[in-house]
This record gives structure tokens, C-alpha cells and sequence, in this order.
């Protein structure tokens, strides 16, 4: 599926997701995306949605300063 596809299908349905669960539904998506090997500089393109890129940065956040975590601490042992 193209991301384009999805970009058009969130279009549709967000506006009858509750106000108050659009940012859980768009981490959602997001993770769901990112699984399925969409880059997070491709879904930032494609989107043009607070509640995406809100779980975009999000989701980067958590992952990519765990990772750096972990290689500050392999460094260590060294």
C-alpha cells in the first residue's frame, strides 16, 4: 500500500475519530507504519497533520534516545 493511500484513508476517518483519541489513533498509525518499513522523514512528508506529526516526534523521541542511550553505555565498558 502506498503511503499516499494511507495518507488519504487518515484523511477520511479522522474526522470521526473523537477529538480526544486522534493522538492515540495517529501513534497508532505511526507505529504501525514505521513496522512496516515507512521512514519517518517519508511519513513526514506525505502528512500534514498536527496529531501525526505530534506522533512523530513522539516516537522518535522514545526510540531514538533509548538507542543512543544504549550505545553511550556500550561505549563505556570499552
Amino acid at each position: 500500500m502506498s503511503l499516499s493511500t494511507v495518507q488519504e484513508v487518515w484523511e477520511v476517518l479522522r474526522e470521526h475519530i473523537d477529538m480526544n483519541d486522534r493522538l492515540e489513533a495517529a501513534e497508532s498509525l505511526v507505529t504501525y507504519l514505521i513496522e512496516n518499513n515507512f521512514e519517518i522523514d517519508e511519513i513526514k512528508d506525505e502528512f500534514r497533520d498536527k496529531d501525526i506529526t505530534k506522533a512523530l516526534k513522539d516516537y522518535a523521541a522514545e526510540h531514538f534516545q533509548e538507542e543512543d542511550y544504549e550505545e553511550y553505555d556500550d561505549d563505556e565498558d570499552y
